[in-house]
């Protein structure tokens, strides 16, 4: 499914309103290398596919569902080995070490979920399941129920929070860097009375309001509805609205649940951090970032890194309930260093 000439006018809306905003609201270097491929890819993409890999850009804000990753540094022999096993249609198949199978992985990985959720007081896993619109490569089903290994560790980082913070099921959140959409699936189909508020540079907010559009119908407030307001008061709840980031300030009155920014703050200079950080007013911040700051050089990546304890510096007011290294439902989430995860309370 190709853009319709009013999605793209809505695309260009957005992109319009990013550009005339203030300075500290734009990409910072890391995000600039970015923003053109993307909004070039999204126009010719067929959304159909979103989720299959064919695009591999959008992985950059989350849209990345492949079935096997390897390492890059293996031989080049090995990784056309591996290729040519992904394509066999079995997951029975023995090529993983310790004569594990992808089927292996996946039943491990679910079980490992479940049982998170447990522990933590949280909602069943087998409650939900992820929606099947843009062909998701990694798609498989348990019991009845389709899954793929991103759903389940967007499932863990709940499960994160149920265990410090529980939900009541009406609170209102705030998710700046929504990327996917995927956080959003999870927690809205837990708890449908949930009022989400999602905040993002234009073509990422594009491509999660799409998505969400088809996992939730009639329960999306467009962003294009949303460039003229001036409050927040009226929002209409137990919806998802969407917003770009540089309408941001219009939280700086407004009294919400949760806050949630996952793996983008790192992608940010300082600077823009602390602008986001001073319209907060949660009760609860709920961060997973890099723990030793995201990739920075002369030329590419951020300027300055920001590591765990510049968070707790930038969270004055705010105390430290629960923190710890982040694990994906198969494995440790351990790029740039590792990431952490933490939930702060208001004092």
């Amino acid at each position: 499914m190709g853009l319709t000439k009013a999605m793209l006018d809505r695309l260009d809306q957005l992109l319009e309103a990013y550009a005339s905003a203030p300075e500290i609201y734009h990409a910072g270097r890391y995000w600039k290398n970015y923003e053109d491929k993307i909004y070039n890819e999204i126009k010719s993409a067929d959304l159909g596919e979103l989720r299959s890999g064919q695009y591999p850009i959008f992985g950059t804000f989350g849209f990345s569902e492949a079935v096997y990753h390897y390492p890059p540094h293996i031989p080049f022999w090995k990784k056309t080995i591996l290729k040519g096993l992904r394509s066999l249609p079995s997951t029975d198949k023995i090529f993983m070490p310790y004569n594990l199978n992808l089927k292996d992985i996946r039943e491990m990985a679910f079980r490992h979920c479940k049982l998170v959720g447990r522990i933590s007081n949280a909602t069943p896993l087998e409650n939900i399941e992820t929606s099947t619109y843009g062909s998701p490569n990694d798609l498989f089903a348990i019991d009845g129920k389709n899954y793929t290994l991103q759903f389940l560790s967007y499932y863990l980082r709940y499960c994160f929070i149920q265990k410090e913070r529980p939900f009541r099921g009406d609170e209102i959140i705030v998710e700046l860097g929504s990327g996917s959409g995927f956080q959003i699936e999870v927690l809205k189909k837990m708890y449908p009375d949930l009022t989400i508020l999602c905040f993002d540079l234009p073509s990422p907010l594009f491509l999660c309001e799409h998505y969400l559009e088809k996992v939730f119908p009639s329960q999306i407030a467009s962003a294009t509805d949303h460039m003229d307001i001036d409050s927040l008061q009226n929002l209409e709840k137990g919806k998802i609205h969407m917003f770009g980031n540089w309408q941001f300030p219009l939280l700086k009155d407004f009294s919400f649940d949760i806050f949630w920014n996952a793996a983008s703050f790192g992608e940010m200079e300082p600077n823009i951090v602390s602008n986001y950080l001073s319209f907060i007013q949660s009760e609860s911040i709920y961060l997973l970032q890099a723990r030793k700051g995201k990739e920075s050089s002369s030329t590419a990546g951020v300027k300055n890194k920001i590591l765990f304890e510049d968070y707790n510096q930038m969270l004055n007011g705010y105390n430290l309930l629960a923190e710890a290294d982040v694990y994906q439902a198969h494995r440790r989430l351990s790029q740039s260093g590792g990431y952490f995860q933490g939930l702060w309370k208001k004092n």
